[in-house]
Protein backbone atom coordinates (compact mmCIF):
# COMPACT_ATOMS: atom_id res chain seq x y z
CA UNK A 1 0.00 0.00 0.00
CA UNK A 2 1.82 3.23 -1.14
CA UNK A 3 -0.10 6.05 0.24
CA UNK A 4 2.10 9.35 -1.41
CA UNK A 5 0.51 11.90 0.29
CA UNK A 6 2.69 14.65 -0.79
CA UNK A 7 1.57 18.58 -0.05
CA UNK A 8 2.34 19.53 -2.98
CA UNK A 9 -0.51 20.87 -5.76
CA UNK A 10 -1.67 18.12 -7.72
CA UNK A 11 -2.12 18.88 -11.15
CA UNK A 12 -5.74 18.17 -13.65
CA UNK A 13 -5.13 15.10 -14.52
CA UNK A 14 -5.02 12.99 -11.79
CA UNK A 15 -2.86 9.97 -11.42
CA UNK A 16 -3.09 6.49 -9.27
CA UNK A 17 -0.02 7.52 -6.86
CA UNK A 18 -1.53 8.37 -3.33
CA UNK A 19 -2.78 5.10 -1.94
CA UNK A 20 -1.06 3.09 -4.61
CA UNK A 21 0.23 0.76 -1.68
CA UNK A 22 -3.16 -0.02 -1.03
CA UNK A 23 -4.03 -0.79 -5.00
CA UNK A 24 -6.03 2.40 -4.36
CA UNK A 25 -7.40 3.26 -8.24
CA UNK A 26 -10.73 5.06 -8.75
CA UNK A 27 -14.08 7.70 -10.29
CA UNK A 28 -18.23 7.60 -10.69
CA UNK A 29 -20.65 8.64 -13.40
CA UNK A 30 -23.48 9.66 -11.65
CA UNK A 31 -27.08 8.54 -12.24
CA UNK A 32 -29.69 11.45 -11.12
CA UNK A 33 -27.67 13.85 -10.12
CA UNK A 34 -29.08 16.36 -12.78
CA UNK A 35 -32.39 14.61 -13.27
CA UNK A 36 -34.50 17.26 -11.89
CA UNK A 37 -33.88 20.21 -14.28
CA UNK A 38 -32.22 22.71 -12.42
CA UNK A 39 -29.15 24.03 -13.65
CA UNK A 40 -25.63 22.31 -12.36
CA UNK A 41 -22.27 23.45 -12.49
CA UNK A 42 -21.40 26.57 -10.77
CA UNK A 43 -18.11 26.68 -9.97
CA UNK A 44 -17.01 30.30 -9.51
CA UNK A 45 -19.48 31.69 -7.32
CA UNK A 46 -17.66 30.25 -4.35
CA UNK A 47 -14.15 31.87 -2.76
CA UNK A 48 -11.24 29.06 -2.87
CA UNK A 49 -10.49 29.42 0.67
CA UNK A 50 -12.43 29.04 3.50
CA UNK A 51 -14.12 26.62 6.27
CA UNK A 52 -16.92 23.64 5.21
CA UNK A 53 -19.41 22.69 7.37
CA UNK A 54 -23.00 20.44 6.86
CA UNK A 55 -26.64 21.93 7.40
CA UNK A 56 -28.78 19.11 7.48
CA UNK A 57 -32.29 20.35 7.64
CA UNK A 58 -34.90 17.68 8.61
CA UNK A 59 -38.11 17.90 7.11
CA UNK A 60 -41.20 20.32 8.62
CA UNK A 61 -43.17 18.45 11.36
CA UNK A 62 -46.51 17.35 10.04
CA UNK A 63 -49.65 19.26 10.23
CA UNK A 64 -49.94 23.40 9.32
CA UNK A 65 -45.83 23.55 9.17
CA UNK A 66 -45.90 20.83 5.80
CA UNK A 67 -48.93 22.13 4.39
CA UNK A 68 -47.83 25.95 4.49
CA UNK A 69 -45.11 24.91 2.50
CA UNK A 70 -45.46 21.26 0.34
CA UNK A 71 -42.70 21.81 -1.97
CA UNK A 72 -40.03 21.86 0.99
CA UNK A 73 -40.76 19.45 3.18
CA UNK A 74 -38.28 16.74 2.35
CA UNK A 75 -35.34 16.89 4.53
CA UNK A 76 -31.89 18.98 2.22
CA UNK A 77 -29.08 18.73 3.12
CA UNK A 78 -26.23 21.26 1.93
CA UNK A 79 -22.64 22.71 2.35
CA UNK A 80 -22.11 26.11 3.94
CA UNK A 81 -18.48 27.81 3.35
CA UNK A 82 -17.26 30.58 5.82
CA UNK A 83 -14.47 32.84 5.83
CA UNK A 84 -11.30 31.18 7.39
CA UNK A 85 -11.51 34.54 9.67
CA UNK A 86 -15.34 34.24 10.42
CA UNK A 87 -15.68 35.30 13.74
CA UNK A 88 -18.72 35.96 16.02
CA UNK A 89 -22.53 35.41 14.46
CA UNK A 90 -21.43 34.43 10.45
CA UNK A 91 -22.98 34.61 7.30
CA UNK A 92 -22.18 32.03 4.59
CA UNK A 93 -19.61 32.94 1.96
CA UNK A 94 -21.30 30.35 -0.44
CA UNK A 95 -23.46 27.33 -0.21
CA UNK A 96 -23.60 24.11 -2.14
CA UNK A 97 -27.38 22.80 -2.58
CA UNK A 98 -28.23 20.06 -4.52
CA UNK A 99 -31.81 19.31 -4.94
CA UNK A 100 -31.76 16.04 -5.10
CA UNK A 101 -29.32 15.19 -1.84
CA UNK A 102 -31.59 14.92 1.38
CA UNK A 103 -29.10 14.48 3.98
CA UNK A 104 -24.81 14.87 4.08
CA UNK A 105 -21.91 13.31 6.47
CA UNK A 106 -18.24 14.03 6.64
CA UNK A 107 -16.18 16.41 4.78
CA UNK A 108 -12.83 16.86 3.65
CA UNK A 109 -10.46 18.84 0.62
CA UNK A 110 -7.72 18.06 -0.83
CA UNK A 111 -5.00 19.59 -1.94
CA UNK A 112 -7.05 21.26 -5.16
CA UNK A 113 -9.65 22.47 -2.97
CA UNK A 114 -12.30 20.48 -4.14
CA UNK A 115 -14.93 19.24 -1.33
CA UNK A 116 -15.91 15.74 -0.83
CA UNK A 117 -18.53 14.74 1.55
CA UNK A 118 -20.98 11.48 1.66
CA UNK A 119 -24.60 12.29 0.56
CA UNK A 120 -27.73 10.44 0.32
CA UNK A 121 -29.89 11.71 -2.82
CA UNK A 122 -33.23 11.30 -3.28
CA UNK A 123 -34.05 7.89 -4.68
CA UNK A 124 -30.77 7.17 -5.98
CA UNK A 125 -28.84 5.85 -2.56
CA UNK A 126 -26.09 7.42 -1.13
CA UNK A 127 -22.39 8.38 -2.89
CA UNK A 128 -19.21 9.58 -1.84
CA UNK A 129 -19.53 13.23 -3.71
CA UNK A 130 -16.35 15.73 -5.20
CA UNK A 131 -17.41 18.91 -6.03
CA UNK A 132 -14.78 21.28 -7.49
CA UNK A 133 -12.60 23.91 -5.95
CA UNK A 134 -15.00 27.25 -6.37
CA UNK A 135 -18.63 25.26 -5.97
CA UNK A 136 -21.46 27.30 -5.13
CA UNK A 137 -25.43 26.81 -5.50
CA UNK A 138 -26.31 23.56 -7.14
CA UNK A 139 -23.00 22.64 -8.27
CA UNK A 140 -22.36 19.39 -10.31
CA UNK A 141 -20.33 16.84 -8.75
CA UNK A 142 -17.41 15.77 -10.97
CA UNK A 143 -17.43 12.45 -9.78
CA UNK A 144 -18.86 10.33 -7.12
CA UNK A 145 -18.63 6.46 -5.54
CA UNK A 146 -21.87 5.03 -4.57
CA UNK A 147 -22.86 2.78 -1.89
CA UNK A 148 -23.07 -0.96 -2.78
CA UNK A 149 -21.91 -4.32 -2.76
CA UNK A 150 -19.51 -3.68 -5.48
CA UNK A 151 -17.71 -0.36 -3.69
CA UNK A 152 -17.83 -2.33 -0.38
CA UNK A 153 -19.44 0.39 1.09
CA UNK A 154 -22.35 0.59 2.77
CA UNK A 155 -22.29 2.65 6.04
CA UNK A 156 -19.08 4.49 6.35
CA UNK A 157 -17.93 5.98 9.70
CA UNK A 158 -15.93 8.54 8.04
CA UNK A 159 -14.10 9.77 5.25
CA UNK A 160 -10.34 10.58 4.67
CA UNK A 161 -8.71 12.66 1.62
CA UNK A 162 -5.17 13.02 0.54
CA UNK A 163 -3.86 16.08 -1.07
CA UNK A 164 -4.38 13.92 -4.72
CA UNK A 165 -7.78 12.84 -3.79
CA UNK A 166 -7.43 9.32 -3.12
CA UNK A 167 -9.76 8.18 -0.50
CA UNK A 168 -9.99 6.15 2.67
CA UNK A 169 -13.73 4.99 4.04
CA UNK A 170 -13.80 3.32 7.65
CA UNK A 171 -16.22 1.15 7.18
CA UNK A 172 -18.34 0.07 10.74
CA UNK A 173 -16.80 -3.34 11.33
CA UNK A 174 -15.67 -4.53 8.39
CA UNK A 175 -12.63 -2.30 7.88
CA UNK A 176 -10.87 0.44 5.35
CA UNK A 177 -12.07 0.58 1.79
CA UNK A 178 -9.50 2.64 -0.46
CA UNK A 179 -10.16 4.34 -3.81
CA UNK A 180 -7.60 6.37 -5.73
CA UNK A 181 -8.01 10.03 -7.16
CA UNK A 182 -9.48 8.53 -10.55
CA UNK A 183 -12.10 5.84 -8.98
CA UNK A 184 -15.55 6.87 -10.69
CA UNK A 185 -18.35 4.83 -10.58
CA UNK A 186 -19.29 1.76 -9.08
CA UNK A 187 -16.10 0.16 -8.84
CA UNK A 188 -14.61 -2.02 -6.50
CA UNK A 189 -12.15 -0.53 -4.03
CA UNK A 190 -8.52 -0.83 -5.01
CA UNK A 191 -7.82 -2.57 -1.79
CA UNK A 192 -9.66 -3.09 1.56
CA UNK A 193 -7.80 -3.14 5.12
CA UNK A 194 -10.17 -5.83 6.38
CA UNK A 195 -11.10 -6.07 10.31
CA UNK A 196 -9.61 -8.15 12.35
CA UNK A 197 -7.05 -10.80 11.70
CA UNK A 198 -3.44 -8.46 11.54
CA UNK A 199 -4.96 -5.58 11.02
CA UNK A 200 -6.31 -5.39 14.37
CA UNK A 201 -9.28 -3.13 13.80
CA UNK A 202 -12.46 -3.34 15.61
CA UNK A 203 -15.36 -0.84 14.47
CA UNK A 204 -12.92 1.92 12.69
CA UNK A 205 -14.57 5.48 12.90
CA UNK A 206 -12.52 7.73 11.64
CA UNK A 207 -9.21 8.25 9.25
CA UNK A 208 -6.43 10.99 8.30
CA UNK A 209 -3.33 11.45 6.44
CA UNK A 210 -0.15 12.82 6.94
CA UNK A 211 2.90 14.00 5.35
CA UNK A 212 4.82 10.80 5.79
CA UNK A 213 2.63 8.32 3.88
CA UNK A 214 0.52 7.14 7.26
CA UNK A 215 -3.26 6.33 7.09
CA UNK A 216 -4.17 6.67 10.71
CA UNK A 217 -7.56 5.04 11.64
CA UNK A 218 -9.67 5.42 14.94
CA UNK A 219 -10.12 2.19 16.93
CA UNK A 220 -13.57 1.88 18.76
CA UNK A 221 -14.51 -1.41 19.03
CA UNK A 222 -14.55 -2.88 22.74
CA UNK A 223 -11.53 -4.23 24.49
CA UNK A 224 -9.37 -2.84 22.00
CA UNK A 225 -5.76 -2.20 23.40
CA UNK A 226 -5.37 1.01 21.35
CA UNK A 227 -7.85 3.38 20.12
CA UNK A 228 -5.60 4.54 16.97
CA UNK A 229 -4.07 2.31 14.73
CA UNK A 230 -1.43 3.56 11.60
CA UNK A 231 -0.55 1.95 8.40
CA UNK A 232 1.74 2.80 5.93
CA UNK A 233 3.25 2.45 2.19
CA UNK A 234 4.99 -0.66 3.95
CA UNK A 235 1.63 -2.35 5.62
CA UNK A 236 0.88 -5.82 4.04
CA UNK A 237 -1.96 -5.78 6.38
CA UNK A 238 -0.79 -5.46 9.86
CA UNK A 239 0.13 -1.73 11.46
CA UNK A 240 3.09 -0.26 11.41
CA UNK A 241 2.54 1.05 15.50
CA UNK A 242 -0.65 2.30 17.74
CA UNK A 243 -1.19 4.82 19.88
CA UNK A 244 -2.72 3.91 23.02
CA UNK A 245 -2.74 3.63 27.10
CA UNK A 246 -2.79 5.78 30.25
CA UNK A 247 -0.32 8.24 29.41
CA UNK A 248 -2.13 9.53 26.10
CA UNK A 249 -5.35 10.09 28.12
CA UNK A 250 -7.03 8.64 25.22
CA UNK A 251 -9.81 5.59 26.17
CA UNK A 252 -11.55 2.82 24.40
CA UNK A 253 -14.19 4.98 22.12
CA UNK A 254 -12.95 8.49 23.04
CA UNK A 255 -11.06 10.03 20.07
CA UNK A 256 -14.21 11.84 17.87
CA UNK A 257 -11.74 12.85 15.17
CA UNK A 258 -8.43 12.73 13.99
CA UNK A 259 -6.69 15.47 11.52
CA UNK A 260 -2.87 15.97 10.79
CA UNK A 261 -0.48 19.46 9.85
CA UNK A 262 1.93 20.02 7.42
CA UNK A 263 4.68 18.33 10.09
CA UNK A 264 2.79 15.36 10.49
CA UNK A 265 1.65 15.86 13.40
CA UNK A 266 -1.80 13.79 15.11
CA UNK A 267 -4.44 15.79 16.37
CA UNK A 268 -7.49 14.04 18.51
CA UNK A 269 -10.88 15.39 18.84
CA UNK A 270 -10.90 13.32 22.17
CA UNK A 271 -14.29 13.23 24.69
CA UNK A 272 -13.60 11.41 27.61
CA UNK A 273 -17.14 10.92 30.10
CA UNK A 274 -17.88 14.60 28.60
CA UNK A 275 -15.12 16.09 29.10
CA UNK A 276 -13.26 17.34 25.85
CA UNK A 277 -9.44 17.64 25.27
CA UNK A 278 -7.55 18.24 21.81
CA UNK A 279 -4.51 16.13 22.13
CA UNK A 280 -1.42 16.68 19.74
CA UNK A 281 0.51 13.98 19.20
CA UNK A 282 4.34 13.78 17.49
CA UNK A 283 4.60 12.05 14.07
CA UNK A 284 6.36 9.27 15.10
CA UNK A 285 4.50 8.75 18.12
CA UNK A 286 3.82 4.95 19.18
CA UNK A 287 2.30 3.09 22.07
CA UNK A 288 1.62 4.48 25.43
CA UNK A 289 3.30 8.08 24.95
CA UNK A 290 1.73 11.02 26.39
CA UNK A 291 0.97 13.71 23.72
CA UNK A 292 3.06 16.97 22.90
CA UNK A 293 0.07 19.14 23.93
CA UNK A 294 -3.04 19.43 25.64
CA UNK A 295 -5.67 21.58 24.52
CA UNK A 296 -8.48 21.25 27.53
CA UNK A 297 -9.62 23.06 30.32
CA UNK A 298 -12.80 25.84 30.49
CA UNK A 299 -10.88 29.21 28.78
CA UNK A 300 -11.18 27.09 25.45
CA UNK A 301 -14.64 26.90 25.47
CA UNK A 302 -14.72 23.45 24.29
CA UNK A 303 -18.39 21.31 25.41
CA UNK A 304 -18.42 18.28 23.22
CA UNK A 305 -16.35 18.34 20.60
CA UNK A 306 -16.65 16.43 17.13
CA UNK A 307 -14.69 17.40 13.94
CA UNK A 308 -11.34 18.93 13.81
CA UNK A 309 -9.34 20.20 11.01
CA UNK A 310 -6.43 22.36 10.02
CA UNK A 311 -5.37 24.71 7.82
CA UNK A 312 -2.00 25.72 6.29
CA UNK A 313 -1.35 29.35 8.41
CA UNK A 314 -1.08 27.54 11.78
CA UNK A 315 -4.85 27.45 13.22
CA UNK A 316 -6.92 24.71 14.04
CA UNK A 317 -10.47 24.38 14.12
CA UNK A 318 -13.24 22.33 15.94
CA UNK A 319 -17.01 22.36 16.04
CA UNK A 320 -18.06 22.21 19.37
CA UNK A 321 -21.89 21.65 20.80
CA UNK A 322 -22.38 22.81 24.93
CA UNK A 323 -22.89 18.93 25.65
CA UNK A 324 -22.59 15.58 24.34
CA UNK A 325 -26.22 14.75 22.66
CA UNK A 326 -27.16 18.25 22.45
CA UNK A 327 -29.31 19.77 19.32
CA UNK A 328 -27.70 23.23 20.13
CA UNK A 329 -26.78 25.45 17.26
CA UNK A 330 -22.87 24.24 17.18
CA UNK A 331 -19.99 26.68 17.19
CA UNK A 332 -16.62 26.46 15.48
CA UNK A 333 -13.83 27.00 18.05
CA UNK A 334 -10.51 28.32 16.10
CA UNK A 335 -6.76 27.86 17.77
CA UNK A 336 -3.43 28.22 17.35
CA UNK A 337 -1.51 25.22 15.94
CA UNK A 338 1.18 26.29 18.70
CA UNK A 339 -1.70 26.19 21.84
CA UNK A 340 -1.61 24.26 24.74
CA UNK A 341 -3.34 23.57 27.97
CA UNK A 342 -6.30 25.88 29.38
CA UNK A 343 -6.18 28.77 26.40
CA UNK A 344 -8.55 31.02 24.69
CA UNK A 345 -9.45 30.25 21.36
CA UNK A 346 -8.26 33.31 18.88
CA UNK A 347 -11.84 33.28 17.45
CA UNK A 348 -15.20 31.64 17.57
CA UNK A 349 -17.99 31.80 15.49
CA UNK A 350 -21.63 30.38 14.96
CA UNK A 351 -24.45 30.78 12.27
CA UNK A 352 -28.07 31.21 12.04
CA UNK A 353 -27.98 29.59 8.98
CA UNK A 354 -25.96 26.35 10.76
CA UNK A 355 -28.36 24.63 13.20
CA UNK A 356 -28.50 21.39 11.90
CA UNK A 357 -24.85 20.07 11.47
CA UNK A 358 -24.50 16.27 10.65
CA UNK A 359 -24.19 13.82 13.68
CA UNK A 360 -20.28 13.68 13.34
CA UNK A 361 -20.06 17.47 13.47
CA UNK A 362 -17.72 17.10 10.30
CA UNK A 363 -15.64 20.42 9.04
CA UNK A 364 -12.87 20.97 6.52
CA UNK A 365 -10.99 23.85 5.82
CA UNK A 366 -8.84 25.29 2.62
CA UNK A 367 -6.57 27.42 4.26
CA UNK A 368 -5.82 30.69 2.53
CA UNK A 369 -2.14 30.18 2.83
CA UNK A 370 -2.73 26.45 0.43
CA UNK A 371 -1.51 26.55 -2.83
CA UNK A 372 -4.69 27.27 -5.55
CA UNK A 373 -5.12 24.80 -8.43
CA UNK A 374 -3.45 25.36 -11.43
Amino acid sequence: MKLSVSIATRTPTRTATAFASFGLTVVLALAGCSGDGTTFGDTNGAPSTGVYVIQNTPPPASGSAAKASPTTTASTGTILQFSTSASGVATPVSTIANLNVTSLAFLAVDGMGDIYTTATEGTTGTSVLEFPVNSSNNAQPTRGIPFNTTTQISAPNGLAVDPAGDLALPEANSGVAIFASTANGSVAPSDFITAGGASTLVNPTAAAVDTNDNLYIVNSGEDVTNPIVVFNTTSTGAPIRSIGGALTTMAVGSPQAIATDTAGNLYVANVVSGVSSILIFEPTATGNTPPLRDITGSNTLLGCVGGIALDNAGYLYVVSVPTCGSTASPTVLKFSTTGDGNIAPVATFTSSTWTNADPTLSIAVYGATQPSAP
